[in-house]
């Protein structure tokens, strides 16, 4: 049995998978694997940042509402036109948001600081420095300059900055194809129309929600505790999955089959079992280049490792740095024990007081219940037996934002 920090030192070890190119509309929470460089300008004219009127600021210097400067309007550019105006002394063009600013133009008026003066003709009631309200081709982004580092996540404010640079296309590294498999004969399958002593894989369910939430694809099975059956459905998995996730099966008790069949079949531990608390039952293997997550059957002890050790692993496998949950500091609302030969994870909710996180277990009895309310986990590492009340902690934040 190993330390958390020596799984995690497992988990940091896992490289992605590969890299492959992807349309740019379908790389949101991929991880690019090149860099970005804008195949255009943005604006790829100088444009308009108002509505109002295309003008010489030097005609309008003077202008004030108990002094207005009266301007010819030579007529109306929108966005997307081809303008074919120029702008001599005393003349205005009629322009809108986004569209091109006619030559001779040095600023733009807002149309509320102008007012009509018969046909043809508008005020200026204020004055516009030169460069007001003109965005200059290439302020956004330029051509041939690089946009994004290799290694970003592409969240959807990125996905918008990509598709302004031209790219229709992005190299990114491959999503892991994940089987997540739940074993035990007292398992029955969403759906069955009576449970007649059974329980529904809540485990499971559980862990596939996370996946979606990162974008990884899932495949789904259920196994009883038959040793002949689960070793066939196992190499299956395997066959067709970059990352098999197990859920049940790796303690002592008789029928808890998986960790031997893992080894027959050739399965390489890097650990087995981790000194986390719930969830030391963990175990963690290769088989050729295919990683294995073992978690135990327990909803707590369950939960907590695939949130620490297996999930990190995949978003690992595709090209996420960080480890997975995020780590803030708190205060505790209540005192905690932990123990010097154990790392203590204790599900809690956290709350903001003035900008300071506070953070409490959650009292419930459900085991469910308790996974269901819980937005954190406070962590009491290896070697410290007790927190005290109003004393700071480690929490890691149970949020898919990451």
């Amino acid at each position: 049995m190993i330390s958390f920090n020596e799984a995690l030192d497992f988990v940091r070890s896992i490289p992605p998978l590969g890299e492959e190119k992807v349309k740019a509309s379908n790389a949101l929470l991929r991880v690019l694997s090149q860099p970005v460089i804008s195949k255009t300008d943005a604006p790829s004219v100088t444009s308009s940042l108002k509505d109002g009127y295309a003008l010489k600021s030097d005609d309008i210097s003077t202008a004030a509402k108990d002094s207005p400067v009266p301007l010819a309007v030579k007529g109306t550019v929108t966005a997307g036109d081809d303008t074919e105006f120029e702008i001599h002394q005393g003349e205005a063009v009629r322009i809108m948001t986004g569209a091109p600013v006619p030559p001779g133009a040095t600023a733009i008026l807002p149309q509320e600081l102008t007012t009509p003066s018969g046909q043809g003709v508008i005020s200026a009631l204020a004055p516009s420095q030169r460069g007001r309200n003109i965005l200059e081709r290439g302020t956004d982004l330029r051509a041939g300059h690089l946009i994004l580092e290799k290694d970003t996540l592409v969240t959807p404010a990125i996905s918008g900055l990509i598709s302004a640079s031209g790219n229709n296309w992005v190299w990114a590294y491959k999503r892991p194809i994940v089987s997540v498999l739940a074993t035990g004969s007292e398992l029955a399958e969403e759906g069955a129309g009576s449970l007649q002593g059974k329980i529904f894989p809540s485990n499971r369910a559980t862990i596939v929600s996370w996946l979606q939430t990162f974008g990884i694809e899932c495949r789904t099975a259920l196994c009883g505790d038959d040793e002949k059956e689960l070793e066939q459905l196992l190499l299956k998995l395997f066959d067709g999955s970059d990352a098999v996730i197990t859920s049940g099966g790796v303690l002592d008790g008789d029928r808890d089959l998986v960790i031997s069949i893992m080894e027959r079949i050739g399965v390489k531990f890097l650990f087995k079992r981790c000194r986390i608390g719930p969830g030391k039952g963990v175990c963690m293997g290769v088989k050729g280049t295919k990683f294995i997550f073992n978690l135990p059957g327990g909803p707590p002890s369950n939960y907590l490792a695939f949130i620490f050790i297996a999930l990190p692993g995949l978003l690992r496998l595709m090209g996420r740095g960080g480890l997975f949950p995020p780590m803030e500091r708190a205060t505790v609302l209540t005192d905690l024990k932990g123990r010097d030969d154990w790392t203590q994870l204790i599900l809690a909710k956290s709350r903001m007081r003035g900008v300071c996180p506070l953070a409490s277990p959650v009292k419930e009895t459900s085991r469910l219940k308790r996974i269901a309310l819980a937005d954190c986990v406070i962590v009491i590492p290896e070697g410290i037996s007790r927190i005290k009340r109003g004393q700071m902690a480690e929490i890691r934040r149970l949020c898919p934002c990451w």
